[in-house]
């Protein structure tokens, strides 16, 4: 099977600037990075699939869509694209922060047991960086699944890299931390977890560091983020690849 033939037409979106691209053989996508500005109708794609997908769970509350749709809140975000322009996961970053209350986490927590140590956690480390990974999804029906979520897991060493920040966290229902803990998400042991967004889940905090996050994860995610590095900082527009 080839994909992202030379005869077969980029998508439309694919003529504006980006931040920067790879693709990942082992999932067949590639992976696109851009400002919603930038590149408006592929922002909109990621945001309403994002919406779909949590609404799936009956959460699409945590999308927050009536207030991040508008992409301003935004500073980048990563599109996974199938060879026809589909959509079929993504996830959006937001920071680096000025002031630990910027941090949309702290609306989950909502006050609850816990919020004075995220927030201390976020403050404590603004100064080097701290991003903030929102809206993370995957397509549940799309071919090659467990590649994809485990693809969608390097996002979060991109994003420190992209953003130049030393440190990327996120929320996360317990059941999907060893999926980001493969990446080298290391959950909080001082936050307590919340019930968010309703009691089906319990929520807990990850955090990546810049300079430590080779340490816990395996070869393979290793070799795969320096792959994707290696493309995401050399190339200035993504390119379109074909495999046999």
């Amino acid at each position: 099977m080839r994909l992202f033939e030379d005869s077969l037409e980029p998508p439309a979106w694919a003529a504006g600037a980006f931040v920067g691209g790879y693709f990942d053989p082992a999932s067949g996508r590639q992976f696109l990075v851009a400002r919603p500005a930038a590149q408006p109708e592929l922002w909109a794609a990621y945001i309403e699939g994002a919406w779909l997908s949590y609404r799936q769970h009956g959460v699409e509350s945590a999308v927050d869509y009536g207030h991040v749709s508008d992409g301003k809140s935004t500073s980048l975000f990563v599109a996974a694209v199938e060879h026809d322009g589909r959509v079929v996961g993504g996830a959006r970053v937001q920071g680096p922060y000025a002031r630990a209350e910027q941090a949309y986490a702290l609306r989950e927590w909502a006050g609850r047991e816990g919020t004075n140590a995220l927030r201390a956690q976020i403050a404590g480390r603004i100064d080097q960086g701290v991003v903030e990974v929102k809206a993370v999804w995957a397509d549940n029906s799309a071919p090659l699944h467990k590649e994809l979520t485990t693809a969608m897991s390097r996002v979060f060493v991109h994003a420190l890299a992209l953003s130049k920040a030393r440190y990327a966290f996120c929320t996360a229902a317990s059941h999907a931390v060893p999926r980001w803990q493969s990446s080298g998400g290391v959950v909080s042991a001082d936050v307590a977890s919340v019930a968010y967004p309703d009691d089906r889940y319990q929520t807990l905090v990850l955090w990546w560091d810049r300079q430590s996050v080779f340490r816990s994860i395996s070869n393979e995610q290793g070799r795969a983020i320096l792959r994707e590095s290696d493309q995401l900082f050399k190339r200035s527009s993504p390119v379109w690849h074909s495999v046999a």
